[in-house]
């Protein structure tokens, strides 16, 4: 809370222009629910204030949606990896931070089922985020997994942002942090890669890369509101999603990411490529693929492109499961605490539970 405060604190005129826009947005769904009492509600009060609060943020605000930029202590994020600036190399952060560059509990042979790292790409389009903003949802989750008797570290990467570089220094960045874990000796039956937006399309992306380079597949992958499609299938004509999510620039600003991921017309690949799109794989070029968890909200703009990655792994025989849940925003997986209580209860019991058995899978 104090740090919202200084926030908020610091730029007054956005911090009115963020309170008229979330206080209008409220206002609007009060009355609806008192002016059309008998009208169809498809999201609860809770998730419509969510949206009004995240929306606006969005629209007004963007720090807001994760509080960026991130300070923290070595403590509960350290710095790992050997990037020097320039697109070499990789850095990431180690969550707990308190393990240091200390990967040895991970890297028993055979694994013992107990010990997971959580290699990580987080979201923003590729062109917004960083590596420790999703730290307070990396430690409920440790913790979650320490009841349940698993060790758990997270490996979250900072990978270029495509103001920086497009396609495939992302995937480049995430590949050679993965190539440490199996170098330090962390076995692949130990690891499982985990996005959210963007970074669960990231995860996908890699794992195929992976595969292409000869290197094994990770146990699993957990995807939250995966982001793949460049294609903008579900975009053409509009997506009408995203009068129920929150990124209600969807429609403008998704179609943004994508050229600037793809380098802005200097790319080779189209956004229908399989280099690029792993929607427009064939299904045997994905039989080798790791299970794959995915994670999405009903009223989210990344829903129709979750089906469809589903789909296209029953036909390929691919381990997976969809979760989609009732009303949910874009990432509700993270379980924010706007969340509800018994929906992030639900979803991290998911989200342990498939690290568990994949892990446990091997031994």
């Amino acid at each position: 809370m104090a740090h919202l405060l200084v926030v908020l604190l610091r730029a007054p005129f956005q911090t009115c222009a963020f309170l008229y826009v979330f206080i209008a947005q409220v206002v609007l769904v009060l009355l609806k629910r008192l002016l059309l009492p008998h009208f169809p509600i498809y999201q609860s009060l809770r998730l419509q204030v969510q949206r009004a609060y995240l929306s606006s943020a969005s629209l007004t605000y963007p720090e807001l949606v994760h509080r960026l930029p991130v300070t923290t202590s070595e403590q509960r994020a350290q710095r790992v990896g050997n990037g020097n600036g320039n697109g070499n190399g990789w850095t990431g952060y180690l969550i707990p931070g308190h393990h240091d560059q200390d990967l040895r509990p991970f890297t028993q042979t055979p694994p013992d089922g107990s010990r997971c790292v959580v290699l990580y790409a987080h979201g923003g389009g590729y062109a917004r985020g960083e590596a420790r903003m999703y730290i307070p949802y990396m430690e409920r989750w440790v913790a979650c997994a320490a009841e349940q008797g698993i060790l758990l570290l997270f490996l979250s990467v900072e990978y270029p942002l495509t103001s920086e570089a497009p396609h495939p220094a992302q995937r480049d960045s995430f590949i050679k942090a993965y190539r440490h874990l199996l170098e330090v000796g962390v076995s692949p039956e130990s690891i499982v890669f985990m996005g959210d937006s963007a970074g669960g399309g990231l995860c996908i992306l890699s794992a195929l890369e992976a595969e292409k380079q000869g290197l094994p597949q990770p146990a699993a992958s957990i995807l939250i509101s995966p982001w793949m499609d460049m294609s903008l299938r579900s975009f053409q004509g509009g997506n009408a999603l995203v009068e129920t999510d929150y990124v209600a620039t969807a429609n403008t600003s998704v179609p943004m990411f994508v050229r600037m991921f793809l380098g802005q017309g200097q790319s080779q690949h189209k956004g229908d490529s399989p280099d690029v799109n792993p929607l427009y794989r064939t299904p045997e070029s994905l039989r080798y693929l790791n299970p794959q968890l995915v994670l999405v909200g009903a009223a989210e703009f990344t829903l129709q492109e979750s089906k469809d990655w589903a789909a296209l792994c029953l036909k390929a025989g691919v381990e997976h499961e969809l979760v989609v849940e009732w009303g949910q925003l874009h990432v509700y997986a993270l379980g924010s605490s706007f969340l509800d209580p018994e929906v992030r209860r639900k979803t991290d019991q998911k989200v342990v539970g498939w690290i568990s058995r994949h892990i446990k899978s091997y031994t």
